[in-house]
Formats: C-alpha cells, sequence, structure tokens
C-alpha cells in the first residue's frame, strides 16, 4: 500500500486543518502564550517533593484521581462526580466532541457554536471530529452578538455551544445577562463555560451550573503558574459526567499531575492567590504604560493578558521586540480584526519593565 493510500484514510476534514505549532526555542521575555510567569518558591517546591517522595510510580495513577477530584469539589464547589478530569482542557474538549456526536434527527452532522474569535480549539478538535462548526462574530466591543448567537442556535441545533470568558484572545469577559438567557432559552443544548481566565477575574458561573444542567463549566491550572502538569477539568451534571466518564482513558492523568494538582487547590491556593494579585496589579499597570504611545491601543481585560491593537505594522512590531529577545503573539490569518493587534502575557515586573523599555525605544 502507498502513502498516499494510507493518507486517503484519515479523516477528509484534516485537509482544511494545520497542526498547532510552538516555537522551538523560547526567548528570554516570553510573553506569548498566555502562561503564568512564576515559579514555585523553595518551600512549595521541597512539600512538592515531599509528596512525590510518596509516589509508587511502578504503578498505575488512581484511575478516578479521587483525591484531585475532592480538591476541586472543595475549592470549586458541587460534588466530586460531577468533575471529568483530563490533560488540559483541550482533552476534555476532544472528548466531549467524542462522546456528545450524535447528530440531531435530519442532520448528517453534529454542530458546535461559538462566537468568534475566541480559543482555537473549539473549531481545530470539532472539526477533527467531523463536527459542523458555526462561528458567531462578536460586537463591535468583543462581546456576545445575544441576537446573532440565538439566531445561529435556533438555525443549526447545537449540541454544544462554547463561551470563553474571559475569552482568548480578547482578554474580557462577556456579560453575563447575555451567557445567562441563552443558556436559559435553548434547555437542550449543553452549553459549556470555559473559565480558564476566570481566576484573573474574580467572577464565575458556578451558580448558573449548579442551577441549570444544560450549563457545564470548564476549567484548567494551565494559566495560574501550573500548565507543565497538564490538568484540566470540566464539571457537569452527575448524569451527564457519567456518560462522558466512558469515553475518558483510564489513566489519562499521571500520578505526578494528580498529586501536585491537588496540592496547587489546596496548600498552595493562598500563594496563587497573591500571584494572581500581582498579576492583575501588573495588568493595569502595563495597559496604562503602553496606552501612553500613540501608536498602540489597549483593549479591557479580565485575563493574564492584553489585546493591543498597534497601528503601524504588526510583524515589524514584533520582529523588532523578538530581536530584544521578548516574544508577544501576533495573528497572521484567522480573522480579520485581529491583525492589527498583538496580544501580550502579563509577566513579572521585570519582564514588563523590559517591554515597555523595548517598546519605547522602538517607537519612540
Amino acid at each position: 500500500m502507498s502513502i498516499e493510500s494510507l493518507k486517503s484514510l484519515f479523516r477528509p476534514e484534516l485537509a482544511e486543518l494545520s497542526a498547532y505549532r510552538v516555537p522551538p526555542s523560547p526567548p528570554a521575555v516570553k510573553l506569548d502564550a498566555n502562561e503564568s510567569p512564576w515559579t514555585l518558591p523553595p518551600e512549595a517546591r521541597a512539600r512538592v517533593a515531599s509528596v512525590m517522595h510518596t509516589a509508587e510510580i511502578n504503578r498505575y495513577p488512581d484511575g478516578r484521581a479521587v483525591e484531585l477530584r475532592k480538591a476541586l469539589a472543595w475549592g470549586l464547589g458541587g460534588s466530586k462526580d460531577e468533575y471529568v478530569l483530563g490533560a488540559g482542557s483541550d482533552e476534555l474538549i476532544s472528548l466531549m466532541a467524542t462522546a456528545m456526536s450524535a447528530p440531531r434527527a435530519g442532520r448528517e452532522r453534529p454542530v458546535v457554536v461559538f462566537p468568534e474569535p475566541t480559543f482555537v480549539m473549539y473549531r481545530m478538535t470539532s472539526r477533527a471530529h467531523g463536527w459542523q462548526t458555526m462561528g458567531v462574530p462578536l460586537d463591535d466591543h468583543w462581546d456576545l452578538d445575544a441576537d446573532a448567537m440565538a439566531a445561529a442556535i435556533e438555525e443549526a441545533e447545537p449540541n454544544l455551544v462554547y463561551y470563553a470568558t474571559p475569552n482568548n484572545p480578547t482578554g474580557n469577559c462577556f456579560s453575563r445577562d447575555r451567557i445567562e438567557a441563552l443558556v436559559n432559552g435553548f434547555p437542550n443544548t449543553l452549553h459549556v463555560i470555559d473559565e480558564a481566565y476566570g481566576a484573573y477575574s474574580g467572577q464565575s458561573f458556578a451558580s448558573l451550573c449548579e442551577e441549570t444542567p444544560q450549563c457545564a463549566l470548564l476549567g484548567t491550572l494551565s494559566k495560574v503558574g501550573f500548565a507543565g502538569i497538564r490538568v484540566g477539568w470540566v464539571r457537569l451534571d452527575e448524569a451527564l459526567s457519567a456518560e462522558l466518564e466512558k469515553v475518558r482513558q483510564p489513566f489519562n492523568l499521571s500520578t505526578p499531575s494528580q498529586m501536585v494538582a491537588t496540592l496547587a487547590l489546596t496548600d498552595f491556593a493562598p500563594l496563587l492567590e497573591d500571584h494572581i494579585t500581582t498579576i492583575v496589579s501588573e495588568r493595569e499597570r502595563l495597559a496604562t504604560e503602553l496606552d501612553g504611545h500613540g501608536a498602540l491601543t489597549c483593549f479591557p481585560s479580565d485575563s493574564n493578558f492584553l489585546l493591543v491593537h498597534y497601528s503601524g505594522d504588526v510583524p515589524e512590531l514584533c520582529a523588532a521586540l523578538l530581536d530584544r529577545e521578548i516574544a508577544v503573539r501576533q495573528f497572521a490569518g484567522g480573522n480579520e480584526r485581529l491583525r492589527s493587534c498583538i496580544r501580550i502575557t502579563i509577566g513579572t515586573p521585570e519582564e514588563n519593565q523590559r517591554l515597555i523599555e523595548a517598546v519605547g525605544d522602538i517607537l519612540g
């Protein structure tokens, strides 16, 4: 059998997709991936080492991650059986695309709806699973266009609707009343509210999740200092979580990931709160400094990054920053409104100051 014959066995939807690429060598100041800039202090590292000393890594990890799910229920509410765990929220998006793929009556494929621009994996993962995707443009203020979203849901009868709030890459929270109206107005669709950046906004839809079984909450530790352990979760009604569990691989989270994540949600919670407070303060400082340049305009942010409009040549600015060992995110393709923007992750105070000085040097 030839390579071409083998390639013909892949899903046809893959022809329209590109692999998600990560730069191989990060520069000294990495402000392009929305990670927390803080490493654990020595005493916290010692605590991790102490816990890991007891790990039986010759055995499979706890397939149900009981202690971690207890920690999630303790910290975020609900019962431990409402939580399904994955390797980052990316895996949960894939699990939902696998488990909830039955087409509606009269339709050839399941449908997913999301506002855009937003997190690219909603579209990429759904297309890779053969779903029909429907993106609905955000309004002029990067908020949900409630009427357009309602019309899309009415027309497409989606199995899933995603709302990232705060939204990536725009940084803002969507209007709560608009999300609540859509969740309550379409009870036969699962509405997944992605709170990956919720720690920086001080807002949560936990109460809506508790009141309406058609609402689920997606979360992760990747944005608050633990991107390297790859732990995410989705909280949803126990009857739905039981179905989703059927497609989760039994040992998808390693023993080290479970142990460190449990510490993050319990013993390390005060430390993370301090880091989050500092990042929010630095976000406001950085926005003020960047807005001082006439060519730059920062959009309001509720997250750990800023979306910044630049009136000049975006690739040229990003290249000039990279020459100074500073990486930010640019948007070469995709949404046209983003092509004149850069996304800047909030770093440490020292990293932010280095960015401020570099921008001043470049723009004068």
